[in-house]
Order: structure tokens, then sequence, then C-alpha cells
């Protein structure tokens, strides 16, 4: 189809696509590709004729019927979906018919295909002779016989015509088999059987041949057939056969084996199925399954003598034409690949046992090859699954007939693993790769790549298979990763990225299998690997050692934790101490210090980490944003967690309350710093800060639900309202002490907030029905009933408003049922406190009804409703059977005996009493019936109507009758007052009453003035004088009240002070004490001290009136000191009175008076006070009086004196006031100080949370100085310059002069040090301390020496102070060979710097000018003294000089040249030059000035000496002309560093006398100028006429002093003239004055001091470059000359990828982009290159480098 359409795209990608998935097992989806492509060539076609598909044989199709309805459904579809296409369906069965479309069906019976059956039978007959010899008629005679008796049958019909030739002898016999086949005739079978039976089943070659037939998978060709019996089993061998298999086929089988396109096949179906029934029955032929045996074992015979063995296992398909190739060259090798495999599983020899039995002669037809493998791979890889099932057979009939470790066994399980892998199968995958490279490893070289390529894949697989204890999977990856890292290290050398890759998988996997011994042993292998490679103190370096400490933790090998932590810790103090690595290891460290038992240490970590972090935050040129208050804050809650960890919780409460006064204002955009702060509340929980807490959660609630924060405000208000019951519950247990009291007014005031701001929201919640009844509890326990009714009805009216309007049906609230009925109740029981009864009945009423309306009868919040009406009544006795019966008797004595009549009386009375308790009719009636019976209009009460007049005041006032009370009360009154008869029966607790309701009425209602309250309260007091007596309690209390109603008015306030007194006098009397409580004694005593404050207030108070007011102020102070603390508000709130009454009195002594009183209350505030809290708020408190009374300065004085005394202990010499406070206050007063200190300072003080840091940093290093003294001389001098560097950062100077001098005399007594003078003595101490600084490591002492040394004397050196310098130079360098420290690598460094030092070096040239000749040299001495102990500390050592740095080693080298030391030189550069190849920071112009050096020190070294070395002077040239070489060949002999090199070389020549070599030199360079350099475009062609000119002068030496020229004149005559001739020369004057050569003058005389070897003026080899922190060396500016080149080139061939990759400007720039490193061979060509000279090594002469130096790309 796509071959009548060639141009149809879509046709050929659908056939495209089609072709691709034919590789995959997905049958169907290949199928429905193939039914698109149809249907889309078929569209294509309908411009052409019509089409016609035929399709034969249906009922054959694999699937039987189903597969082909469904392929006749969708051809119609086809056809119906295009006109112009015919379909025709031929099968069997009638029913396999199209649903759609145009159909007709068509029965082919015999009648159909009679001529056609006749055809065959008469073309089956025709060659048989005596058929052939009748007539026409004859034999259509005999054709139509058997037609008839064939009846339709073709394949009855021809092989009944095979019998019927058989048995023709003659024509007669041909009519009669012709007859019996017609009146008698076989059936098919029968027929098959009879010409089966002509087959001799006793050859072996027609029983071979038919077994083959039978067994084989597809029908085979000739030519494979042929090759199969080719094969002799017996004798082991292939034998050729010229025999004509066709016919020996067509002679043993004739018609029942055809052959067609050379392909052997049975002629039905139906005479195979027959043949095989003979085979199954075993008697004429082999059984099937030992036929296949036969089969399997010929292919692979064949396959054996065929394929070669010499192959190496692969781990990718062959090529397509690879294969291709095979099979063509080998007829049956297609075959023998395909279906071996398939043939064993059906043989005698496939068994269900996994490990088969295979016989001798199996095993010795067996390839032993690759080859078979791979080829099997490239015939199954399109289908996996299928491939799976072959190769997995194939695998374990390799390992059963060949050894475990074949190469044939490799590559089949290298193929298994990569169809496992394709199926996901890791596992499987996993052991195929891990045998193969187990055998692989066995079989092949120990690194073969193919066995790599195992281990590889397998350790990829295993990636994802998680381990966690030692399983076989650990195993196997334990044993691969290992081989992984041998080959590594083999191919690329033991530091190479990948072998540390793999040791850290190894290590991770012995962590994983909790294998820590193992693991820690990885981890040490590998930082020393690491160390090497990237140096100690790098990321990676601090990435090893981290794991190492991990490991080590687990193994609990303490002391070996803190050793690598503390050198995680020394590498990380050189990062940003904001660095968020450095904090996470300083907290690290820390824990490590705690769990170690070294808390002082621990602590110290935490607090000067916390110190330094402050400092960050508040310093104004650092800008960390947000990120730097998180660690502030992670470090604080580390640091309290690990105080409670100690038990130190007061001390946790300080830090806690320091970092959220700290934070309280801050206003962030930050989630993760309201989380931490959500923490820090958490934490202030567990320290029982309950109200501070609660402020904390309110912030972060409000802020997370302003910013959608759901779930964490949720959690906010749930923490909120688990604190608040948590402090009701404080508060109910503790109301006795004082503590209890301010955590009680805290609570309510938290509370109240809750509860105010949550009514106001939309939002109600169960926790805020909590916080109310908490609230309400919390009052009505305290009996604040006007508030729990405001708070009690705010709620009711946001919950359930009907309870408190009353108006409609009254019914429960749908939510907060339970929590609305109990706040219901506590405002019912409040309005009963407060005597509002008739509010308090309707709320029991309404609550009531609510229950009845809404509850059932038996809801438990119906009977708490009754339950509490019920006990509302029953106070008061209301029972109705018993008024009903006093009613009716009332009746008959006002009908008998009167109204007036006394029995009458009684019975209003026994009425009022029973309605009044039991609550049937109305008690006022009867009693209002009595007054008005028995008073008339009199304004004085009967007295037996007294008990009823007070009955009906009692009624009134409860029922808010307030006219009517107020005629009652003054009924009353003037009863009470008059002394009239009955008065006796006012009782003193009525008298009260009559009183304040009396009071009340006219104050609240009838709102008279303050002067008729007076007035009444004149009379109450007076009467009750009277009546009582002057010390009367009730007396004493009318005086009190009458002071009260005076203090509302400034004109009656002296008479309240006199009231006041009068009252405190009086209850001096320990009886009348008895009576009145402390609480009105203390009332009184307060509002005296208020009366006498505002009194004082006026400016024309008198003295004795202030003198007076302080006196009862003092005693007031004095007695809330006593009950209350001296840290209570209302303490410090009095003292301020008294301290303003006493700057009021004007004395003298006042302003001493009141400083003494601030300074007793700051002392003892700190003395006797533990609550962190309360000291928070006196220190605020008191810093407010400071500030207020103008005394700021005494409060610094304070805070200082008062912080050295708790820090050291001692007072300060300057300790003005006197104060002496005991250090045993602790840290737990700082936060009494610091909020002190920030209250004095202001906006001008540092933050809250730095201070607390620096306040417990101070005590933390004070304490571990004074526990350090008897320590180790170290551990003292570590605190001494930690705390030194504390006291100079915060500049108290005079405190750190005497720690100097107080530790100094300690110094000296632990170390021996020899200075000149004290003063010495002490700079290079002071130095030492400097250095340590605030360090907390532990410090060697002769470590910081070396690097102190260098730091002070080039302080004094800068400072002109030289002699100070020497002096302390000589001092250090004795105390450091005394500790020999210069033994350490570290310190060589500090070695040289002090040397150089000494020398002048680095120093300004003015000072090394103007110091004195003897003292200078000295100095040059003691320089020369340094470097000699360095350098022999060294050797002694056996000190690598290369892992110094490259600055260090360059002073170094630049220090001995100045020194002429020559010999040390020599060896210093030795050493590095031999170091080159792995110093992969160095540059090539470094190594090149290096190596330039070595030669002039190795020469100046032998022509130095005593007696002149001939071969030091052979090495120094050997070495100079191999470097020479290698830059001639990588840069080109033009560029300015290779002339200079040349001319080095030039110079040594000449030093030495070979002057002819020398020539050589120069003619060579100028040659190069004339005729061309290398050939390579990127090196330099010419040179700037200044430097032809320098080499012709040099090239003119060499010719005087040789005497001649060492190659004929005519030569360099020649040279000169093309050199003058070239274009950028002829404009140079100069150089075309030059005389030609054979002009010169041999007799002229040299000049010595040119040409001739000079020692170099300075010895660096680091020169124009920059050498970075990470020790690279950068290249400077460009070179000059480098820019140079010819204006044309003739030569074209160039060096293949030069050394520098071009020294062009645009590939210079690139350099680093590029990855050009140098110093090291192991990188791509044109990149990485490496140096190789022989100069260096030992030999005799000095040979040519021709083969001897290596250039490497």
């Amino acid at each position: 189809m796509l071959e009548i359409n060639i141009g149809h795209r879509r046709l050929f990608e659908d056939l495209a696509a089609a072709r691709r998935a034919g590789a995959s097992s997905d049958v169907s989806k290949v199928e429905d590709l193939l039914w698109k492509c149809l249907g889309t060539g078929v569209r294509h076609m309908h411009d052409n004729s019509h089409t016609m598909i035929v399709v034969d044989g249906l009922d054959e199709i694999k699937g039987g019927e189903k597969a082909a309805t469904a392929v006749v459904k969708k051809l119609g579809l086809l056809s119906a979906e295009h006109p112009h296409i015919q379909l025709i369906t031929m099968s069997r069965h009638s029913a396999l018919k199209p649903e759609k479309g145009k159909i007709d069906s068509f029965q082919i019976s015999p009648d159909h295909t009679h001529e056609d059956l006749r055809a065959v039978i008469d073309h089956n007959l025709g060659n048989c002779k005596y058929f052939r010899s009748r007539s026409e008629h004859g034999r259509e005679n005999l054709v139509e016989q058997l037609l008839h008796a064939a009846k339709g049958n073709f394949l009855w019909a021809v092989l009944t015509a095979e019998l019927v030739k058989r048995e023709s002898s003659s024509e007669d016999s041909l009519n009669k088999a012709v007859k019996a086949a017609k009146e008698a005739p076989l059936t098919l079978d029968a027929t098959i059987a009879k010409l089966t039976n002509t087959i001799d089943f006793s050859k072996p070659k027609p029983n071979l041949l038919l077994s083959l037939m039978l067994v084989a998978s597809r029908p085979l060709t000739l030519l494979e057939i042929k090759q199969l019996t080719q094969i002799d089993l017996a004798k082991r061998e292939f034998r050729e056969r010229k025999s004509d298999i066709k016919q020996e086929i067509n002679a043993a089988f004739g018609i029942l084996v055809t052959v067609q396109d050379n392909f052997v096949r049975f002629n039905h179906s139906t005479v195979r199925s027959y043949m095989i029934q003979i085979q199954e029955e075993g008697k004429r032929m082999r059984t099937r399954q030992c036929a296949q045996s036969d089969m399997v074992t010929r292919l692979l015979a064949y396959c054996h003598f065929n394929l070669p063995t010499n192959k190496e296992p692969v781990f990718d398909l062959a090529e397509k034409h690879e294969t291709d190739s095979s099979f063509s060259s080998h007829a049956l090798l297609e075959y023998a690949v395909r279906n071996w495999t398939i043939h064993f599983q059906s043989s005698t020899m496939c068994q269900k046992i996994e490990a088969l039995q295979l016989s001798e002669d199996f095993k010795a037809m067996f390839p032993t090859g690759t080859q078979l493998v791979v080829l099997e791979w490239t015939c199954w890889e399109s289908d996996t699954s299928e491939a799976l099932n072959i190769m997995d057979v194939a695998l374990r009939v390799r390992r059963a007939a060949l050894p475990e470790n074949n190469v044939a066994v490799l590559q089949n399980l290298i193929v298994c693993g990569t169809l496992w892998r394709e199926k996901k199968d890791i596992t499987q995958a996993a052991d195929c790769f891990y045998r193969a490279s187990v055998i692989g490893q066995q079989t092949l070289n120990k690194f073969h790549t193919v066995t790599a390529s195992c281990t590889t894949v397998f350790l990829t697989i295993t990636e994802s298979m998680t381990v966690s204890s030692r399983t076989e999977v650990a195993t196997r990856k334990e044993k691969m990763l290992i081989y992984t890292i041998d080959m590594y290290k083999h191919q690329h050398g033991k530091t190479h990225d990948l072998v540390i890759h793999h040791y850290k998988k190894l290590a991770q996997l012995y962590v994983a299998i909790h294998e820590e011994h193992r693991a820690e042993t990885i981890w040490r292998e590998l930082r020393e690997i690491v160390i090497i490679r990237f140096g100690k103190g790098s990321e990676e370096e601090i990435s090893i050692s981290e794991s190492l400490t991990v490991v080590l933790k687990r193994s609990e090998k303490k002391t070996d934790v803190i050793e690598y932590e503390q050198g995680i810790f020394d590498i990380i103090t050189e990062l940003d101490v904001w660095n968020i690595r450095r904090i996470r290891h300083t907290i690290e460290l820390a824990l490590s210090y705690e769990a170690r038992g070294e808390m002082l240490l621990a602590e110290e970590t935490f607090v000067i980490l916390w110190r330094r972090l402050t400092e960050q935050c508040h310093h104004s040129h650092h800008h960390h944003g947000v990120d730097i208050h998180i660690h502030v804050i992670d470090v604080v809650i580390e640091y309290v967690r690990f105080l409670q960890r100690r038990d130190r919780y007061e001390e946790a409460s300080n830090v806690l309350i320091c970092i959220w006064t700290e934070y309280e204002e801050y206003d962030f955009e930050s989630e993760i710093i309201f989380l931490r702060l959500k923490t820090v509340g958490e934490l202030m929980r567990t320290v029982s800060l309950f109200s501070v807490a609660v402020l904390v959660f309110k912030k972060c609630c409000a802020w997370f639900r302003s910013h959608g924060k759901q779930e964490h405000a949720a959690s906010c208000e749930k923490l909120i309202t688990v604190t608040v019951e948590r402090i009701t519950e404080i508060t109910t247990a503790k109301t006795t002490t004082t503590r209890s009291d301010t955590t009680t007014i805290m609570s309510e005031t938290v509370m109240k907030e809750i509860v105010e701001s949550t009514l106001s929201s939309s939002t109600i919640n169960t926790e805020t029905i909590s916080v109310c009844k908490s609230l309400i509890s919390r009052y009505m326990e305290s009996q604040q009933w006007v508030q729990a009714i405001e708070t009690s009805k705010k709620t009711l009216l946001v919950i359930w408003r009907s309870v408190i309007s009353g108006s409609g049906t009254i019914a429960l609230p749908r939510d907060f049922g339970a929590g609305a009925i109990d706040i219901a109740i506590s405002l019912a029981i409040c309005y009963r406190r407060s005597h509002h009864f008739y509010d308090a009945e309707q709320i029991y009423i309404r609550v009531y009804r609510a229950c009845r309306n809404s509850c059932r009868i038996n809801d438990d919040r119906l009977e708490t409703a009754y339950t509490t009406l019920v006990k509302f009544y029953e106070d008061h006795k209301h029972w109705h059977k018993m008024i009903e019966i006093h009613q009716e008797i009332l009746e008959e004595y006002r009908r008998h005996l009167g109204a007036s009549h006394q029995l009458t009386i009684r019975t209003l009375y026994i009425l009022g009493s029973l309605t009044a308790e039991h609550g049937h009719g109305h008690a006022v009636d009867y009693y209002e019936e009595i007054t008005r019976v028995l008073n008339l209009d009199s304004h004085i009460c009967h007295h037996d109507a007294i008990k009823a007049m007070t009955f009906i005041c009692q009624y009134h006032y409860e029922a808010g009758h307030w006219q009517k009370l107020q005629k009652v009360c003054k009924v009353l009154w003037e009863t009470w007052k008059g002394q009239h008869h009955g008065h006796d029966q006012f009782t003193v607790e009525f008298v009260e009453k009559l009183y304040f309701r009396y009071r009340y009425v006219l104050e609240q209602h009838v709102h008279c003035e303050l002067t008729v309250l007076r007035e009444l309260t004149i009379e109450y007091r007076n009467t009750c004088r009277k009546i009582y007596g002057v010390t009367a309690t009730i007396t004493l209390m009318a005086t009190y009240e009458l002071a009260q109603i005076c203090m509302r008015s400034e004109k009656y306030t002296h008479e309240a002070i006199t009231m006041y007194e009068e009252v405190l006098t009086h209850t001096k009397s320990t009886t009348t004490q008895s009576v009145i409580s402390t609480t009105t004694i203390t009332s009184v005593r307060q509002r005296l001290t208020e009366a006498y404050v505002s009194v004082c207030k006026h400016e024309s108070v008198s003295t004795t009136t202030i003198e007076r007011a302080v006196k009862v102020l003092i005693e007031r102070y004095e007695h809330l000191r006593v009950s209350l603390g001296w840290a209570h508000v209302e303490t410090l709130t009095t003292l301020r009175e008294v301290i303003l009454l006493h700057i009021k009195s004007k004395r003298q002594d006042s302003h001493a008076i009141v400083v003494g009183l601030l300074l007793e209350a700051a002392t003892q505030i700190i003395i006797k006070e533990k609550r962190s809290q309360t000291l928070h708020e006196a220190g605020r408190t008191l810093g407010d009086i400071f500030l207020s009374f103008g005394m700021s300065q005494v409060a610094l004085e304070v805070i200082h004196e008062i912080r050295l005394q708790i820090t050291t202990g001692l007072a300060s010499s300057n300790n003005k006031h006197g104060m002496k406070v005991d250090r045993s206050a602790g840290r737990l007063c700082f936060v009494f100080l610091i909020t002190l200190q920030q209250v004095i300072n202001g906006a001008a003080s540092i933050s809250y949370s730095e201070a607390m840091a620096d306040y417990l940093t101070e005590s933390i290093l004070y304490e571990s100085y004074a526990r350090s003294t008897k320590s180790s001389g170290t551990v003292i001098l570590g605190h001494v310059a930690r705390l030194r560097a504390f006291l100079s950062s915060h500049e108290r100077n005079s405190q750190r002069e005497v720690l100097e001098r107080q530790s100094y005399d300690v110094f000296i007594k632990k170390w021996s040090i020899n200075a000149r003078s004290r003063e010495i003595g002490m700079l290079f101490y002071v130095s030492l301390l400097v250095q340590i600084g605030d360090s907390v490591r532990d410090l060697e002492i002769g470590n910081v020496a070396c690097s102190a040394s260098v730091v002070e004397v080039r302080r004094l050196l800068n400072d002109g102070q030289v002699h100070k310098a020497y002096e302390v130079a000589e001092c250090a360098l004795d105390f450091i060979t005394h500790h020999r420290s210069y033994h350490q690598l570290q310190n060589i460094g500090a070695g040289f710097g002090l040397s150089s030092l000494m020398a002048g070096r680095g120093i300004d040239r003015s000072i090394v000018a103007k110091i004195e000749p003897k003292l200078r040299e000295s100095m040059y001495e003691l320089s020369r003294k340094v470097i000699r102990e360095v350098l022999q500390a060294c050797k002694d050592s056996k000190i690598d000089f290369v892992r110094l740095k490259l600055q260090e080693l360059n002073d170094l080298v630049g220090l001995l040249g100045e020194q002429q030391n020559f010999v040390d030189l020599e060896y210093i550069l030795t050493l590095l030059w031999a170091s080159r190849e792995v110093q992969k920071t160095w540059s090539p112009p470094t190594i090149i000035a290096l190596g330039r050096l070595l030669v002039c020190a190795r020469y100046l070294t032998a022509t130095t000496s005593s007696a002149p070395n001939k071969q030091a002077q052979s090495s120094a040239l050997r070495l100079c002309e191999d470097i020479v070489y290698n830059m001639r060949r990588t840069w080109g002999s033009l560029d300015p560093k290779t002339l200079e090199m040349s001319t080095l070389l030039s110079s040594v020549y000449t030093s030495m006398g070979h002057h002819r070599e020398a020539q050589g030199v120069h003619e060579n360079i100028l040659r190069l100028v004339a005729e061309g350099d290398d050939g390579d475009d990127r090196t330099l062609d010419t040179m700037t006429p200044e430097r032809v000119l320098a080499q012709l002068e040099l090239l003119k030496l060499t010719f005087l002093r040789l005497h001649g020229w060492d190659k004929s004149p005519e030569i360099y005559t020649e040279l000169v003239h093309d050199l003058k001739s070239m274009p950028e020369y002829q404009s140079c004057k100069a150089l075309q004055a030059v005389p030609e050569p054979k002009k010169w003058n041999p007799k002229e005389r040299a000049d010595e001091a040119k040409g001739t070897f000079q020692a170099p003026r300075e010895w660096v080899f680091v020169e124009g470059e920059v050498v970075g922190e990470d020790g690279v060396v950068r290249e400077g500016e460009r070179r000059p000359g480098m820019g140079l080149r010819r204006a044309t080139s003739n030569w074209g061939l160039g060096f293949v990828q030069r050394f520098l990759g071009g020294e062009q400007e645009g590939e210079r720039r690139s350099k680093k982009e590029n990855g050009l490193v140098y110093g090291n061979g192991h990188g791509k060509i044109g990149g990485k290159k490496n140096y190789s000279f022989d100069g260096d090594e030992k030999g005799s002469g000095y040979e040519s480098s021709g083969g001897k130096v290596a250039v490497y790309y």
C-alpha cells in the first residue's frame, strides 16, 4: 500500500510508529497501530480505481472465533466507510459476517469446486505412465471415478491419487486401484496411515529428518535441515555432506512432505498431526522429548562449532549489521539462537529443580563464549517479558553446563540484569549485576570496564533500597563499594572526587546498619583524604568531621566527640557570627560540654553566643533582616532549656522576661518569629510565668489571625485559655500571700482584656465561655459583685439576650446552653449578694422558664434551674397553707376585736412573718396596717410598730420604693435619734443599716448636697457617742464615715485628718482592735495618707503638717514593707510619696535621706525578692522614681556598684554611697538591674536582651576566672583573656588594668619568661591575652605565643618603638623555643613573620632608616637566629613545607635570599619544586618563577661554598635547560618569560665557560625572529626592537668570549641582515646601525658585568599575581609583549592543543570559565597540563632534553 502511495507522508509516519511499537511486548497496541495504517492507506486510495480486499482462512486465525469476529467487524467498518473498497472474506463458518454495509453471503459447495478438484486429480495422476498411455476419454473416466469418491475433499483426492500411482504396476492394476477407491474409499486418516507405512523408519536418516521436522518451532529450510544432519554428536564434530537433501526428503516421504521456497513442510496439518501421534507412541521413532533433546544438542553444537570464543563480555547490544552478518554467514545460526531454549524446555533435560543435571556430552557441545548470549539478547530484546523467560532458562543451563566463573555466565547475568532493570524489578536486577561483578573480578582483569560497569549499575540500582541491619543486600553493597573505592584509587588516585564520593556511601551504609565502629573507621580515613585534597578547615573537611562526630556520639565516645566538635568550632569561628552554620555548631558544642559534665563551659558558650548575636542585632551598620532575630530567639530558647535541665528556673524566668521585653513592641512580618515567640510563651508556662505567657500568646494570636493563619491562631487561643485557668487555680488555692495578690490582680486584668476583646468580636467559642466563667468566678470570690454583674450581663447579652431582657418566650440559646445557664445563675447569685433580690428572682425565673420551654422534664439543665429557684424560695420561707389559716383568723379578729386589738396586731405580725417567709400574699400589707393603726400620722414610731416599721423599711429598700423608703427611714431615724420609748429595740446592726440606707436614698435618689450628708453623719456620730460611748466600734466607724464624707471636699480635708487620727488613736487599744478588722485599720491608714498627700500638695502647707504627714507616710511605708514586701507596687508608690514629702520639706538633709531611702529599697529588693517578674516590675517602678526626682546619676552609680559586687564579690574603690550587697543574691537580681538601667537610660540604652547577655557574660567570665585559679596555666590564661576581652570591649579600662596586673603575677609563676624588664614581660603577656581574645577554644600557649609575638612586634615597630619591639621579639623567641612551638606546622608561618620583621621586611622604610646601626645589626642577628630555629625545628619534626600557605613560602624564600642563606634556600626551593605536581592552585608563572629561583639557588650554593661543587653547578644547568625546553614547547621561544629563562640559561653557560652553548641560545632566538617560531599561531612570532638589540648584544658577548663563531661567519651575517630587512625593524635606527658580524673584532674585551650569572635582586616567585584567601594564585595583569603578532605567517602546522591553550586576550579572560587549572595532569586536552622536568633528578652531566622531558597535553 505504501508502494502504491509512496509520497503519502501520513501513511509513512503511521507505519513508522507501528514499527517502533513492534519492539514492545504490547501486541494489542501494535495491532491497533496496524489497523490505523490500513485505514490511512485506504482513505488515500479514493481517487484511484476500485480496490478489493480478499481475506482467506479466517477460521484459522489465532484466538479462535472471537478474534475472527473482531477482524471481520473492523474490515466491515472499513468497507462501509469507503465505498470504493470491496471486501471478500472466506471461512468455514458462515456466522463470520460484518455488521454494517451491503453484505452478500455465498456458500461454496462441492459443486462449485468440482472442476477445480478434477484438475487437481488429473494433475496428480499425470506423472503415472499408465494413466498417460490411456486415451483422453479413458483418463477422464478414471478422474471422474476418483472425483466422485473424493466428495469435494481435496486432501483425500491428492493422497488417494498418490496411492493409486504407487499401486499401479499395469493398466489393470490402475483400474483396480481406482475402482477400489471408488467402491470402498478409505477414510482420510486411513489414507494417511497407508502412505505413512511406506516410510522406512528403520533407517536413521528418515527417522532423524522426521523427528527434526516435528519438533521444529517453524518450518525449516533445506539448508537448515542439511546443517542439522551434518552434526555428528557421537564424534562431536561437524561433517560436510555432498548429497542433495531435497532428493533425500522427497525419496523418504513422498507426497507427505512438500518443499516450497526452500522450506520443508508437511503437506497438510492433518498429516503433521498424524505424524505427531506416531512420535508420541515412540515405537517407530524416538519420543518427542528425546527428539527435543536431540534438537537442542545439535543447535548448541552448531553454535559451538561456528561462534568465536575469544570475545570479551559487553554491556550493550550488538549492532544490527553485526548480527545480520553473523546470521547470513551461518544459515542455521538465527534459528539456533532464537529457539534452542524453547527446545530445551520441552526436552528430557529440563527439570524443575534449580540445579540441572546435564550429561557430559551436552556440556561438551555447549558454547563457552559470549557471542551466543549477545545474539540471544539481540533477538529477544524487543519483548522484555518473553526475553526474561528465555534468558532465565539460558542462565540456568549455562550455570549447569559451564563453570560458575565462565564469561558466558557473566554475559548472561548482564543481560538478565538489564532486562530486570527495564521491568523495574530492582531486587532481581541487583542480584544479577552483583553476581556478574563477582564473576568479572574473578575472570577478567580486576578493574575491567565490564566489571566496573556491573558494579556501578548494582550500586545505582540499590540506592533506592533502604537497609537498617546486616542483610544480604547490605553485605553486597559493602563489597561492591569497597571494590569501587579500590578501582577508583587505582585509576585516579586516592584523593579523587569519585573515591571520596564512594567512601561517603560506604560510611553511610555502616551508619544505616548500625555498625558505627566500621563507619568510624571509614570517616576517619575519609577525613585524612579530604584534608590532603582540600586542606584542613575546608567545607568538605568540616562536613566529614560533622558526620564523624555523629557516629562518635552514637558510640558514646565523648572524648573523641569533643575533640572533633572542637576542631569544627575552631574552623567555623572564621565565619560571621550570624552564620547559621556557626550558630548551629556552637550550640552543638555547648550541648557536648553539657553531656560531658562541663556545665560552666556550656553556659559560657551559650551566653557568649547570645551576646554576640545581640550586638549584631542592634548595631546600626549591620542589616541582617529578620533572620538575626530568629537566631537570637533560638539561642535564648536553647539556653533556657539548659537552665531548666539544671533546675535553675528563676534564672530561666529572668532570661525569658528579658527576651519578651525585648520583642514585646517589635512588629515583624515573619511567621517564624511569632512561632518562636509562641515557644517562648510555652517555656514561660513551665516556669510559672503564666500572666506574661498570656501576653505573649495574645500578641502571637493577634498576628496569626490578622495574617490568616487560623490553625496557629486557634492554638494560641487554646493556650491562653489553659493558662488563664491555671492562673485561676493558683489564685484560688493561695489567696493570703503577696505573691498570690499580685498574680490575682494580673490574672483579673488579663482575663478582663480577653473577655472584652472576644465579646467584641464576631466569633464566640468554647474558650471564650470558659474565660468568662473564670473571670466571673474570680470576681465572686473577691466579692466584687458589681464587676461580676457587669461581666455576666455582657456575656449573656451576647449568647442569651432573652434572659436579660425577659421579653417574649424565653428559651435556651442554640449554642453554649450549659455555659449560658452557669453564667445566668452566677448573675442571680451576684444580684442576691448585692441585695438586688428582684433582679435575682427575675433571672432565676427566666432561667427556669427557659429550661421549661426548651428542655424535657428529666433534663439536667431543667433540674438545675428548678433546684436553684426552689432554693431561692426556701430562703424566704413561703408556706402557703399556714398563710391561708392565719388569714382566716385575721378576718375573725378584725370583725370581733377591732383593728387595734393586741391579738389583731399579733396576728398581723404572724401573717406578715409567714407571708414574708413563705411568699403567699403581701407581708407589707400586714405590716403597713400595723403602722397605720398604731402610728396614725405621728413622725415618731409607736414602740409596738417598730418591728413592722423595720420590715417596711427593708421591703421598700429591696423593692426600690425610694420615696416611701425615705419617709420610713426619716420616722425611724427620728425615733432613734430622739431616744423615744422603744429605742432599745434598735440594735447596733440595724442602726448601721438604717444610716447607710437613709444616706443612700438621700445621696443617690434625692441627690441632696454634701452638707446634708455631712449633717446626717454628724448626727449619726454624735448619737453613737451618746448611746454607745466614744470608744465603741460603731462610734469609731461613724467617725470613719464622717471622715470619708469630709474627704469629698478640700474644705473639710483637715477635719477628715482629725477624724482619721482619732480613729487610729482609739484603735491602739487591744480590745478595740479585736473588734475593728485589720482591713479597716489599713484602709484608715491609707486614707489618712492620701489626705496628708492631698494637703501637702498646696504651697501654703505648714512645716508641722509636712512633718506629721511624713511620719504617717513612714509608718504606712514600714507597714507595707512588712505586709506586702519591698518590691510591691503599693510599697514603692508609698515610697514615692515619702520622697516627695521629704523634698517638699526642704530640709538640709532631705537629699541624703531620699538617697538613703532609694538605696535601701534597691538593696533590700535585690536581697529579699526572688521572683523574676516582681524584680522586673520593681526595677521599672524604682527607675521611674529615680527619674522623677532627678537622680539618674545616683541610679547609674547604684547599678554599677551592685553589678560589680554581685559579679566579683568586691566593692569598688570609689563606693561613695557605702553600698554593700551580699554576692549570694546571685544572677537573679540582673533582671532588676537591667530594667532599672533601661528606664534610666531611656532611648539611648541597649536592648533588654543585649543587656542581659552582657550581665550574664561578665558574671560567668568572672566565675570561670575565679574557679580556674587552681587549674593549669593554659586554662587560667584562657579565662583571663576572655574576661579581659569583655572588659576592653565595654571600655572598663580600670578593671582591665587591675586584671592584667593580678594575672601577670600568676602567669610568671606558671611560666618562666626571660624578659629584660617587667614592662617588656607585660607587653608580651598582654599580647598573649589579646591574641587569645574571647575565644572559648582550648589553646596551646606556644601556638598563641607564635602568632601574638608577630602581631605585637609589628605594632611596636609601626609605632616607632623599635627597641621595645626587639626586646619583645627576643623574649618571645626564648619563650617559643622553650615550648618547642616551631616544631608544629601551623606555627612555621609565624616564625617566618617574626624573622621578617626583625630583618625590616614589611615595615615602613622610613622607620627602618632611623634604626641605629648597632640595634639594626642585633635585629638582623635575631632574624637569622629565628629562621635557623624554625628551619631546624621543621627538619627535626619532618614538617612538610609544602603544606604552608603560598604567601608564607614566598616570604620565606625572600627572607632567606635577603640573608644570603643559599643552603637552606636551595633546600626549601627543592621541596617546593618537587611538589609542583600536586599543587593545583599554583599558576604556571608561579611554577616557572620557582624553577628560576631554584636554578639560581643551586648555582649560588655551588659557587659560594668553600669548595666549588661542579656537580651542583651541572644540576642547576640541567634544570635550567629542561625548563627552557618546556617553555619553548608550550609558550613559544619568544615569549617574554621564555626569553628571561633563555637569558638565564645563557648566563649560566657563560659563567661555567660553555660559551659555545650560550652563543647557540641567542642564535636560535634571533633565528626564530627572522625565520619563524614553532608553527603555532597562538605563540609569539616576533619581538620588540629593544629585545632584538639586547639579544644581538648578548650574541656579540658570546662571540667575544669564544673568540669567534661556532658556525660559519656567513650564517651569522645573513642572520643579522635578515633581521635588519624585516619591516618591523627597518624604522629602528639603533638596530640598523648594528655592524655586520664579519666586522666584529674578536680581540675586543667582553664586559664581564653583562651576559654572566647575576644573583636575583629579589627572591620572590609570586610576583604580579594575587594570592587569594583560599590560597589560589590568580594571575595579575597581562605581561607586556603578549599581543605582538607577525603581520603575515607562512607556516600552518602547529602543535596539538598547546600548553596554555593560547595566550590570546579572549582566551586569557575565559580561563576560569573553561576550567583551565594548571599544574594537574588529569585534565582535558588544552586544559589542565603538567610539567615534568628532569633537571632536578640526579645524574651525571647535562644531557639533552630530547628523551627525558615529557610535556602532557
